[in-house]
């Protein structure tokens, strides 16, 4: 049979329960006795159903999809964007723009972008990232993680809150969970910097500053073959220069003590009064040293007596 409605839209069914509806907009439907079924707006948009619950549709702006009884799905949008579903709850999807990735129903996922990169995500919450230009990282559940960039630098954090870091040059800092730290420079200074505010610097020299806890400072220097040889040479009755070479002209109180020590030869050998002081025009090197100056010396030995 059929009828049409006050609104101009007109049903029909045949004897076996099957039927079709057409909307006085235009619009089309039709239910089958099996329970499948049609239908297509005035729009253009249309959908259909089988007997299990399986479905698909179109829309007029040209994206579509499809549906299944057990849960699973896929749509695709009119830019070209697509997306996908399995029964388990696991996801794809791939864009437009070349991009894709998945995500899984523990938690897991994966993603590439357009331009290369792409990044990991395991279900406890770790992951990992690469981009485009080469830098990378990694991260766990705890906090932890590792990173290494495009330019060579490099380090790492824990969840303890220590961590690492060396620059493209190869200087290298360090933090423990105490907030403790040190570093080693490229040029091979070092030095610590500690949470109780003490710290401690070596220069490429070899020369070591260092402050405690209650900011006392002291200073260590390198040790100074050439200023060794003078004083050798100052204490133990030999060459005064230390060997056949001059005092550096870089050492002055390597110089100072040569030149006293060989007045206070020459003075001792002439039976002369001690010469002019040759530390007298040095600046104080800021510690007391336990060796008299030249005029504290008797010597004048030669003519004592």
């Amino acid at each position: 049979g059929s009828h049409t409605h006050e609104d101009g839209s007109v049903s029909t069914w045949d004897g076996a329960g099957n039927g079709t509806h057409t909307g006085a907009d235009g619009s089309v439907s039709t239910q089958s006795a099996d329970g499948s079924s049609t239908h297509t707006d005035a729009d253009g948009n249309s959908h259909s159903m089988d007997a299990d619950g399986n479905g698909s549709y179109t829309g007029a702006d040209g994206s579509s999809g499809s549906f299944s009884a057990d849960g699973s799905s896929t749509h695709t949008d009119a830019d070209g964007n697509s997306h996908s579903m399995d029964a388990d709850g696991n996801q794809s999807y791939t864009g437009a723009d070349g991009s894709s990735g998945t995500m899984n129903a523990d938690g897991s996922g994966t993603h590439t972008d357009a331009d290369g990169s792409t990044s990991t995500m395991d279900a406890e919450g770790g992951g990992s990232y690469t981009s485009a230009d080469g830098s990378t990282s990694t991260w766990d559940a705890d906090g932890g993680g590792t990173y290494t960039n495009a330019d060579g630098s490099s380090g790492s954090y824990s969840a303890d809150g220590s961590s690492t870091h060396t620059d493209a040059d190869g200087n290298s800092h360090s933090t423990d969970a105490d907030g403790n730290s040190s570093f080693t420079g490229a040029d091979g200074s070092s030095g610590t910097m500690n949470a109780d505010g003490s710290s401690s610097f070596t220069d490429p020299d070899g020369n070591t500053f260092s402050s405690d806890a209650e900011g006392n400072e002291s200073f260590a220097a390198a040790d100074d073959p050439a200023a060794g040889g003078a004083l050798d040479g100052a204490f133990g009755g030999g060459d005064p220069a230390g060997g056949d070479m001059p005092p550096p002209a870089d050492d002055p109180m390597g110089a100072a003590l040569d030149n006293a020590a060989a007045q206070s030869d020459a003075g001792a050998a002439g039976g002369q009064a001690p010469g002019p002081d040759s530390m007298a025009d040095m600046p104080d090197p800021g510690m007391d040293s336990d060796m008299p100056k030249p005029e504290e010396d008797d010597q004048g030995g030669g003519a004592v007596g």
